[in-house]
């Protein structure tokens, strides 16, 4: 998230409302230019317009920009900040936020705040004004990191853009891979990174390279993904943030059903479209890959008559292989659920269900006869609902192992927080992932 953002835009574009409430959702200083630079001067604007003239006005303008740059802090710029070129070659190495306006609106704007009106509009008419705007509207064009539209938001959704603009997400790529479907479902303005595997993708999630993560954890034909959920156990940086589960449809794509030879895949598409390879290609040498979708990229590539992929319609589209067979899987409900994981809070205002769960991956206390039993016990008689129960290895030696448990939010969250502190009491050791609302995308 970056610590200093410069907000530009003509008057009545909203730059102080803004630069007021994301100040205070990031818990930053807000650092108002004009108000420094009549500090600096020891006179208003307006007078030193008029007693120094425009060029000493532009200069002492980029002296002062250029000392608050160096701070951290929301910058709330004038109207003409960007007239200057030294200004704009300034502005170029930050990240700025041009808060854009259609005219008719812009123009309202400031004859609506007429007890503040600018000298530089005064006794201007609505054509001047708009004049005025289009000859400075390159300039802002230019230095903007980023352009957002007010003349239809509100200042709340605005700065939820900005914010959103900073952020990044990972996943499993490549593009239009069933991961990458998953995310379009959630994100809004973030920027994503496509990684080669799960594994790296959680890592620069733990190591900071990203705000956000979004992996499959479990299908509905194969189960847990074990890349996701073992990659999670025993550590505790980052958070469940919402779930959705995703419909699977798995399609054969390639040149000629006829020739193929070879099929390649994610290994948990194979296995979900295990009958139908059976029935149909029995011969046929089955390849793992990363992904569906860079399985496809590699029939692409090639173009080899003897290799098929499997994966989603949006691939086939996007690389133009023909699809040779349609919903190959074993099962016509096939889904699959994908976590968005991450350190802090991932804006789940678009997901639109009342549904959640929480997830706790509990270690047993060693030679502790009974010990599952007491564990069920205590959701059980608090009239929790378990909707899973899973075990895994600890990877340390034969016969240890951690079981991972989601349940059904129903309830007062108090009789989730006590059943925790008995398990601990009981000598468990408990990861609590978090609870998190879940969508199903149809």
């Amino acid at each position: 998230m970056k610590t200093t953002i410069v907000l530009v835009g003509y008057m009545g574009a909203g730059k102080s409302t803004v630069a007021k409430l994301l100040a205070e959702k990031l818990a930053l200083p807000i650092v108002d230019l004009d108000k420094k630079i009549e500090e600096s001067a020891q006179m208003s604007i307006p007078t030193i317009f008029a007693k120094r003239g425009e060029a000493a006005f532009r200069k002492l303008e980029s002296q002062v920009l250029q000392a608050s740059l160096q701070q951290t802090g929301i910058i709330a710029t004038g109207g003409g900040v960007v007239l200057s070129k030294t200004n704009r070659d300034l502005l170029k190495d930050a990240w700025v936020v041009f808060l854009d306006c259609q005219d008719d609106v812009l123009v309202q704007r400031i004859f609506n705040d007429g007890q503040n009106i600018r000298p530089v509009v005064q006794n201007k008419t609505a054509e001047q004004i708009k004049e005025i705007y289009q000859e400075r509207k390159p300039f802002y064009d230019e230095v903007a990191s980023l352009t957002i539209d007010t003349s239809c938001l509100t200042v709340d959704e605005v700065v939820q853009q900005i914010i959103q603009a900073q952020q990044t997400i990972g996943y499993l790529g490549p593009v239009n891979s069933f991961s990458f479907q998953a995310l379009k479902q959630v994100i809004d303005h973030q920027k994503v990174v496509e990684f080669a595997s799960i594994p790296l993708c959680i890592d620069a999630l733990l190591k900071e390279k990203l705000d956000f993560a979004l992996v499959p954890i479990e299908n509905s034909l194969e189960g847990s993904v074990h890349a996701s959920v073992d990659r999670l156990y025993d550590q505790k940086e980052c958070y469940v943030q919402a779930e959705i589960v995703l419909p699977i449809h798995q399609q054969l794509i390639g040149y000629d059903a006829k020739q193929i030879k070879k099929i390649l895949s994610h290994p948990q598409a194979l296995a979900q479209c295990q009958k139908y390879i059976e029935e149909h290609f029995p011969c046929a040498f089955l390849e793992p890959v990363q992904s569906t979708t860079a399985a496809v990229l590699e029939i692409a590539q090639r173009k080899d008559k003897s290799l098929a992929a499997i994966a989603g319609k949006q691939a086939a589209k996007f690389y133009q292989v023909p699809i040779l067979a349609s919903n190959i899987q074993d099962n016509d409900f096939n889904q699959t659920r994908f976590w968005i994981l991450g350190k802090k809070h991932f804006d789940t205002s678009r997901l639109t269900t009342s549904e959640q769960k929480l997830t706790l991956y509990i270690t047993l206390p060693k030679d502790s006869p009974g010990a599952l039993h007491k564990v069920l016990a205590a959701f059980a008689w608090r009239d929790l609902n378990l909707v899973k129960i899973e075990s895994r290895p600890q990877k340390t030696k034969l016969g240890e192992y951690f079981f991972i448990v989601d349940l059904q939010v129903n309830r007062p969250h108090i009789l989730y927080q006590n059943a925790i502190e008995e398990l601990e009491a009981l000598g468990c050791v408990v990861q609590n992932l978090g609870m998190y609302p879940v969508l199903h995308h149809s």
